[in-house]
């Protein structure tokens, strides 16, 4: 079953990057799907996974997955700020982001879950929530500058985040053990369900337009996806190894190493800052997780490790 859901990523990446490439669907489709993805089909899953836990097996694994995430990334946040201060403005706010920000929802969850039982999957969701609040309750603002949004707009932005929303509204589903109409979830788990296919067209359609070799010559590039696919992973499983179960560790560690997250090209694009290198860390880590974590995670479902 893994093995073809390997294979499935591999043919619906290509069948995205074979759409744009003989045009039968326009290039804007690549800047409409993120939209559709982060406001309406993720939240849908958080909503529905949320919704389906009990609420004893939310504390026992959010507690800790909340805390690794938040010690890790706000860690690499500090260490990061302080190591790049000294970069150009455009290169500074772009590496800042994406070394503690990974691509959770577009292609971590599609890979895990490929892999992962419900219980496991919680562990990746926490901590995409955690990782949300943190990107429009922090990063966003030093991206583009802590004084260019009021303090008011900046929270508004935060707290009608569909995908906090949802979250929300799936831990109070069931925490008061909420019994929701069978269409309601019928509808949640089949926007849900779109997450995995969409997002692999996505990338596709980005690796047409930018190009899949275009970091070859970037030695920031590549130096940025060894460290987040591989070293960083390594040093968090490390840390955790002490302090939390060891499923939980692990799981943890392939999540923080995922690659670029896609909003840095967005960003980059639109308030001014170095879009080819956005783009060139994008490709290289992308690939570079699929090809470590796919057989890595195989190898542990196969040992019964998870799964």
């Amino acid at each position: 079953m893994q093995i073809d859901g390997l294979l499935f990523f591999v043919i619906v990446i290509a069948l995205g990057y074979l759409v744009l490439r003989v045009r039968l669907v326009p290039e804007s489709a690549a800047d409409i799907l993120p939209k559709v993805l982060l406001n309406v089909c993720f939240p849908a899953m958080l909503f529905s996974s949320f919704a389906a836990m009990e609420a004893k097996e939310l504390l026992s694994v959010g507690i800790p997955t909340v805390l690794a995430t938040l010690g890790f990334s706000l860690g690499v946040f500090a260490v990061v700020f302080f190591l790049f201060r000294k970069l150009d403005p455009s290169r500074r706010a772009l590496l800042r982001y994406i070394s503690s920000v990974g691509n959770t929802s577009f292609v971590c969850i599609p890979l895990l879950g490929l892999f992962l039982n419900g219980s496991e999957m919680s562990i990746v969701l926490i901590h995409g929530a955690v990782m949300d609040l943190l990107i429009w309750g922090l990063h966003h603002q030093v991206f583009i500058g802590s004084g260019s949004e009021s303090r008011g707009k900046k929270w508004r932005k935060i707290l009608t985040s569909p995908s906090l929303l949802a979250v929300a509204a799936g831990i109070l589903c069931a925490a008061f053990s909420v019994k929701l109409p069978g269409f309601v979830t019928y509808a949640a788990e089949g926007l849900a369900a779109a997450v995995s296919p969409l997002s692999l067209l996505l990338i596709g359609m980005l690796i047409c337009r930018y190009g899949l070799l275009t970091w070859v010559k970037d030695r920031t590039a590549i130096l940025y996806s060894l460290w987040k696919v591989l070293l960083l992973p390594c040093i968090v499983f490390t840390v955790l190894y002490f302090l939390v179960p060891l499923k939980t560790a692990c799981i943890l560690a392939v999540v923080f190493g995922s690659p670029a997250p896609l909003t840095a090209v967005l960003w980059c694009k639109e308030y001014g800052h170095d879009t080819a290198l956005a783009v060139d860390c994008l490709i290289p880590s992308t690939i570079l997780y699929f090809a470590v974590m796919g057989p890595l995670l195989a190898v542990l479902s196969h040992c019964g490790f998870i799964g």
